[in-house]
């Protein structure tokens, strides 16, 4: 009887790791895609883009080598977005140091959108418009609002999504970045 018992658990056992080794696959295999698709991460080059803006300029990222950026994606309808854009909008003085480029990247397509809201949070920086979606599928840009800190030679050095609002840590990347 106790061998049975033995028998019994053991391939119970091998079951229930067979089991384990499987959802761990199949849990792999859904997840590439989603993780071969994040956004730039710190360490990669930012890819270039050029988009319009709600003033009707052509602005090129690449345009802005040599100085510190902060790219932030957004969209009117979400909350968090609202209150990251603001706060970017104080940014420079926050920092204490040189301070960076901003740009916003509105991924709805609506310009006349962008521009109320631009408005009405009284943004100093550009905001420009992501018609096509185009920069958001570059950036694989899934979760809003999305921030990157790019340095000098447009080298992604932090990223802040969501509701994981970039503040004081933002801040002190750019004094780190500025010498």
């Amino acid at each position: 009887m106790l061998r049975r018992d033995f028998h019994t658990r053991a391939r119970a056992r091998a079951l229930l790791e067979t089991l384990a080794l499987a959802a761990a696959v199949v849990a792999g295999v859904f997840a590439y895609p989603l993780a071969s698709r994040a956004s730039p991460a710190p360490g990669s080059a930012a890819p270039d883009f050029a988009l319009k803006g709600i003033d009707g300029r052509n602005l090129r990222l690449s345009e802005y080598r040599g100085d510190v950026v902060v790219l932030t994606f957004w969209a009117s309808w979400c909350g968090p977005c609202r209150e990251t854009l603001a706060q970017l909008n104080g940014l420079p003085s926050a920092a204490g140091a040189a301070a960076p480029v901003v740009l916003g990247v509105n991924v709805e397509g609506d310009a006349a959108r962008a521009a109320s809201v631009a408005a009405s949070l009284q943004l100093a920086y550009p905001t420009l418009v992501d018609s096509r979606q185009s920069v958001g599928r570059l950036y694989a840009v899934e979760r809003l609002p999305l921030t990157l800190l790019l340095d000098r030679e447009g080298v992604v050095r932090g990223s802040w999504s969501s509701r994981d609002l970039p503040g004081d840590s933002l801040a002190r990347r750019i004094e780190e970045l500025n010498p």
